[in-house]
């Protein structure tokens, strides 16, 4: 039997709009994606990236345990539910992280990270894990 890692804290929100909506407007605190960053395996670097805050003012939020902006709120759960999603076909973090940086023919070449930076490409991203968790390769 396979024992996961804790969920971030976060994560029993992630698939719930109503509850993530309200937890991105009054702004997601900082340290529970530095949290779910640690477990995924990503650096606070990578995070800022992919959220799209620059490094310096992304260490400063979490020098200062900031709440995120509404616009990187989104980013953030945004990332952490695909993740979510994809750890649920992918079965460990490990597994998961390395089909996120995998460049990808079904999205033209690019990882699914890459590809996941705006919300249309996120949405393909996560058709994309339902058709591999249902055998249809594309």
């Amino acid at each position: 039997m396979k024992t996961r890692k804790p969920k971030a804290p976060l994560a029993g929100d992630l698939h719930d709009n109503h509850a993530l909506k309200d937890r991105v407007e009054e702004g997601l605190p900082v340290l529970e994606i530095v949290q779910f960053g640690k477990q995924a395996g990503f650096t606070n670097e990578e995070l800022a990236r992919l959220i799209q805050i620059p490094p310096r003012t992304y260490a400063r939020r979490v020098a200062t345990k900031a709440r995120l902006k509404v616009h990187e709120g989104e980013r953030a759960a945004r990332l952490m539910r695909l993740f979510d999603r994809a750890r649920e076909v992918f079965g460990t973090d490990e597994n998961t992280r390395g089909w996120f940086n995998a460049k990808l023919l079904a999205l033209g070449g690019q990882t699914p990270l890459d590809y996941a930076q705006t919300e249309p490409g996120a949405r393909e991203v996560e058709n994309l894990i339902g058709r591999i968790e249902h055998g249809v390769f594309s």
